[in-house]
Order: structure tokens, then C-alpha cells, then sequence
């Protein structure tokens, strides 16, 4: 049985799923089986993930007939998932090659069932970008993901002995991640941040989250809809928020691109 489930839904995105199953496969620790959440995709998306999946027997793919949304996905995933921690990974995102293997240490030597790491940016060229960088603090509350949303999709890792029977909301909305982590934090649950850069977030012309307006106004509306705390306090969050996106696109990171390149393979 493995130790560690990736699940990686999958809508047209044959440019980049290859590349993705790659960071997977190239994980300095080996004990993982992927599932691979094929979101009925009208390119060459499944075929490129069946030849990988001929070749190496941890890679698992589900082939749905229609698309039915990334939350679903992730928990069509989770349904199938044999290992002890879940992991997720976007098919357009890349994984260090010690990304699972510094995870699992961060969280054993912590004792703790939520964990994120630092990420930064790539572009469709693969070539990393020099403002953008993610940091992450070494433990996240409501108020202090409210306040930076700095948890990254492709960096979470799940201990499911202990947060069990955890989910995605299954509305085709954006932002479905974020639904999920403050359903956590909501509950008294915390984050833990392990402050490596081990994801590269691939930046695409198209994707929703790139609409920054129509993103804004989603997180506006769910924070109003935390009616357990005062509305100033809801709006004093939303305004850091909006500050550390605005923060995060002017200043250059520090990153060694030279070495995070050897890292991550990133052609």
C-alpha cells in the first residue's frame, strides 16, 4: 500500500500534463501512486496520460465522460486514494524533485495533519519568473489565511489519520481550494507551512484565476459570508488580502533560479 496518494485532475491540458507526471515520477522519495482525474477532456490530454500510465503501474487513471469540475475531481480522487496522506498537484504545476520526501519529514517532526510549503511562478516556456514568490508562515489560522490566502493548491499534503473524511465543495466555482481550507480553519483545524519553494505554479494566459477582478470580488463574497466574525474584521482581512496580492506582484523574489531550475527539471 503506498504511503502518499497524488491526485491530479486533469481538463485539457496535454501541453503540460507530461510535464507534471515528470515532477511526480522524479520525487527522490518513491513510495506514491497517482491518480489521475482525466475531467473528460476534448484534446490529447488521456492519451498522453494512458502511455505514461503503460510504463509505470503507480500512476492510476479515472476517465470520466463529461466534465464535471475540479472539486469533484479531487474528491473522485480521495475515494480511491490507498495511502495514509494525500498530496495534490494541478497538471499544469511542477513538483521539486524533494518535494514529497521534505513534506513528510516537516510533518512527522511536527506531529501535524495539514501542511503547505512556499511556491513561485513559472510561465508556458518554463522559464521561472522573477517577481511573484509565495512565503508561507510556520502556522496558519482563519485570520492569517484570510489575510494572505497563502496556501497553494500543489503544495497541500493531508495526513488522513488526522483530518479525516475531508473534501472539496463540488460547485464549478472558482476558488474551490480556498472553500475547502476555510471549512478547515473554520473548524479550529491549522495549517502548517514549511517555507521551501517546492511548487512551480504555472501562470497561463486563460486560466480563471487570472481574471484578478472577477477573483477579488469571489473572495469579497466569501469573506462577508463569515458571519461569525465582526464585519470590520471581515473587511480589515479582505484589505490585507488585496494588499499582500498587490505586495506580491512588485517585489522581485531571491530565488536561486539557477539551482530551483536543476530542482525542478523545468523543460
Amino acid at each position: 500500500m503506498p504511503k502518499v496518494s497524488v491526485i491530479m485532475p486533469v481538463y485539457n491540458c496535454e501541453k503540460f500534463v507530461t510535464h507534471a507526471i515528470h515532477s511526480v515520477q522524479n520525487q527522490t522519495f518513491k513510495d506514491w501512486e497517482l491518480i489521475v482525474i482525466n475531467d473528460g477532456s476534448t484534446d490529447n490530454s488521456l492519451a498522453e496520460i494512458l502511455q505514461m500510465a503503460e510504463t509505470d503501474k503507480r500512476i492510476k487513471v479515472v476517465d470520466l465522460s463529461y466534465n464535471q469540475g475540479v472539486g469533484r475531481c479531487r474528491n473522485i480522487g480521495i475515494y480511491y486514494a490507498k495511502g495514509r496522506y494525500l498530496a495534490f498537484l494541478d497538471a499544469d504545476d511542477l513538483w521539486s524533485r524533494q518535494k514529497l520526501q521534505k513534506q513528510l519529514s516537516f510533518m512527522k517532526e511536527k506531529d501535524v495533519g495539514l501542511s503547505h510549503t512556499s511556491y513561485a511562478y513559472i510561465n508556458e516556456s518554463g522559464h521561472i519568473l522573477p517577481i511573484g514568490q509565495v512565503c508561507v508562515d510556520d502556522c496558519v489560522d482563519m485570520a492569517k489565511y484570510m489575510k494572505t490566502t497563502q496556501i497553494g493548491m500543489s503544495t497541500v499534503m493531508v495526513d488522513k489519520n488526522k483530518v479525516p473524511n475531508f473534501s472539496f465543495p463540488e460547485t464549478k466555482e472558482l476558488s474551490e481550494d480556498a472553500k475547502a481550507w476555510m471549512s478547515l480553519l473554520r473548524k479550529g483545524e491549522l495549517f502548517y507551512g514549511l517555507n521551501d519553494v517546492l511548487m512551480l505554479y504555472r501562470v497561463r494566459p486563460n486560466q480563471l484565476s487570472q481574471n484578478k477582478v472577477k477573483m477579488a470580488r469571489c473572495t469579497f463574497d466569501r469573506y462577508l459570508k463569515e458571519k461569525q466574525l465582526p464585519l470590520y474584521r471581515r473587511l480589515y482581512y479582505f484589505s490585507q488580502y488585496a494588499y499582500h496580492g498587490f505586495q506580491k506582484r512588485l517585489i522581485k523574489n531571491q530565488l536561486d533560479i539557477p539551482d530551483l531550475m536543476n530542482n525542478f527539471n523545468c523543460r
